[in-house]
């Protein structure tokens, strides 16, 4: 291929998918069952808007008051930063596993290493969480229901189960099955947004009422532990990258759908908590009180509706789990191929009749229910989540800046920033590590003490450890197997 940049954006536009793939050192093997619209629903549902509102609403209104709800677009608009720069890592890396090959192209195996570690660790800690919203979701559906602390861990592990028996069919079964799950969940959403603006109790007014809870200080305070909550509703959405090499139009199609899952998570969050605080009769009681979302549902639109919100909450949050559980096989799958993980062998190798990483698959499913025999810290392990994601975006932000400032990219993609990809890439660095700043910050609410540090700080060192330990012992002179993906020397130069 000629060194003219020009002549080579030309040439690889012309490319196939697997002609493109194979120049990047791999052997296409999956097969390409996704498209815009699947991969928009995979994102949506990895963020799981009904799951985030469950979990996160209720105390977003209790420490910042119905303004909270400006934390949404503004939070939208600074991810969007994100969006955007993953997209155009995704056009010219269009590789599985996502944002640990991107580290991996732009900063060498060792990058890659520790970005795709922190990812997995973030993800894998995410089931257990969908698991506890699927309990909440069941108390909501079966009011007379009492669901113990053993209860809840068996309905983790079923979800779990589950979820990894229907992943392990075909991607093509998965991409359908999720793609109904989502829109049931935006339609069953909007529906109540709908519903919930016929019965308004607030004017809009209220949208700018803090309702006090800045005492005699700034409001600032507050609004930041609403911005770390809110955050944790808008991450993930770059797992749309992570499916590439099983998309048509693997260039382009990926990179338009982290755009669109991030967009509309967040138009359809903001909706539904508009309507939800004009809905709330009481403000005040409404803040204290731990069943807000099924009580305003309820008392708005009467029990046969709450019930039904919780009904297709019970498909939305499985949908989430199928998602969460299908990227944490991708990322496995590419830091395998890669030889960046024992079994190597095992891991990467797909089933005859579905095309699927059976090893793998098992593997996730193991690595899910781990973490349930700490079920009764979950709830502050998921704290960490964000940070743990958070922290390869900063990686990836960091290497992606100097590679700019290289020269990088020698060619055009599909997605391409142009002129504005070296200001979007220093705007995104700065905003990564606020929201670290910010989700890190010892507090009760997002970074308790889970032992002799707080527990962002104890995940975050743990990880580091074994990802080092590993690295040295392991990786650090190993040659890449036969297949592995190769790095782009273009990103090197």
């Amino acid at each position: 291929m000629t060194d003219n940049p020009s002549v080579r954006a030309a040439e690889a536009r012309e490319l196939s998918d697997s002609e493109y793939l194979r120049q990047l050192g791999v052997e296409p093997k999956f097969k390409r069952a996704l498209g815009f619209f699947t991969g928009s629903l995979f994102a949506v549902a990895f963020q799981g808007p009904t799951t985030g509102a469950l979990l996160i609403t209720g105390a977003t209104l209790a420490i910042g008051g119905p303004a909270f709800i400006w934390a949404i677009p503004i939070i939208f608009a600074l991810q969007l930063l994100l969006a955007l720069t993953w997209a155009e890592l995704s056009s010219h890396y269009p590789l599985t596993g996502g944002i640990y090959q991107w580290a991996r192209q732009l900063g060498g195996d060792f990058l890659g290493w520790i970005t795709g570690l922190f990812y997995v660790v973030a993800i894998v800690l995410v089931m257990p969480a969908v698991g506890t919203v699927m309990n909440v979701v069941l108390s909501g559906l079966f009011t007379s229901l009492t669901i113990t602390l053993s209860h809840q861990v068996i309905i983790s592990i079923l979800t779990a189960l589950a979820a990894g028996v229907l992943i392990a069919t075909s991607v093509r079964v998965v991409a359908i099955l999720n793609s109904i799950g989502v829109v049931l969940e935006l339609l069953v959403l909007l529906g109540a947004a709908v519903g919930l603006l016929f019965h308004q109790h607030q004017s809009l007014s209220v949208l700018g009422s803090t309702a006090s809870v800045q005492g005699h200080g700034s409001y600032l305070w507050p609004f930041l532990v609403v911005v770390a909550l809110v955050v944790t509703q808008l991450v993930g959405f770059e797992t749309a990258g992570a499916f590439a090499e099983e998309t048509n139009k693997s260039r382009i199609k990926p990179s338009q759908a982290i755009i669109a899952g991030l967009a509309g998570t967040a138009i359809v969050l903001f909706i539904f908590d508009l309507a939800l605080l004009l809905a709330i009769p009481n403000v005040g009681k409404a803040m204290a009180d731990p069943n807000m979302i099924p009580d305003v549902l309820t008392s708005a639109l009467g029990s046969g509706f709450a019930k039904l919100f919780f009904a297709g909450a019970i498909v939305s949050v499985f949908s989430t789990a199928i998602a969460t559980l299908a990227t944490i096989v991708r990322m496995i799958y590419g830091m395998a191929r890669n030889g960046q993980l024992p079994g190597s062998g095992f891991l990467t190798k797909l089933s005859p009749s579905t095309d699927e990483p059976l090893g793998t698959i098992l593997v996730a499913v193991v690595l899910s229910i781990l973490p349930l025999i700490f079920i009764k810290r979950i709830p502050v392990i998921v704290a960490a989540i964000t940070a743990l994601i958070i922290i390869p975006y900063i990686l990836v932000f960091g290497a992606l800046l100097v590679r700019r400032l290289q020269g990088w990219p020698r060619s055009a993609a599909q997605f391409s920033l142009g002129k504005w990809g070296l200001p979007i890439t220093v705007a995104g660095l700065v905003w990564t590590v606020i929201i670290l700043w910010d989700a890190a910050w010892p507090r009760t609410i997002t970074n308790p003490h889970l032992g002799p540090l707080p527990v962002i700080e104890d995940l975050a060192i743990g990880c580091l450890i074994v990802g080092l330990i590993w690295w040295f012992v392991s990786l650090r002179n190993k040659p890449d197997p036969e297949g592995a993906a190769a790095i782009d020397q273009s990103a090197r130069e």
